[in-house]
């Protein structure tokens, strides 16, 4: 084997963190099965739950950047389905 072959390949630029902002709690039940998918739909790509300790609630994050397309998106649901129960608060 050749010494290029071995030598491993290392990035130039580390990846950048992208900050994260809480919008809204939420249940991971709710966020599981529902606005996971309401988000998605909706065009966002990077948000995620961050889990409360102790307890099965927890927070919606969305990156810094899509945060207002966020709220209009969940805001826009809920205001097309208003006799379902809240899913985030």
């Amino acid at each position: 084997m050749t010494k290029k072959k071995n030598e491993k390949k290392v990035a130039l630029v580390a990846p950048k963190k992208i900050e994260m902002i809480n919008i809204f709690k939420t249940t991971y039940n709710y966020y599981r099965h529902w606005v996971k998918v309401i988000l998605a739909d909706g065009g966002l790509i990077k948000f995620r739950f961050v889990k409360d300790e102790g307890s099965y609630n927890g927070k919606i994050a969305v990156a810094k950047p899509e945060v207002d397309k966020a709220k209009k998106v969940l805001a826009d649901y809920k205001s097309k389905n208003q006799d379902i129960k809240d899913l985030w608060w």
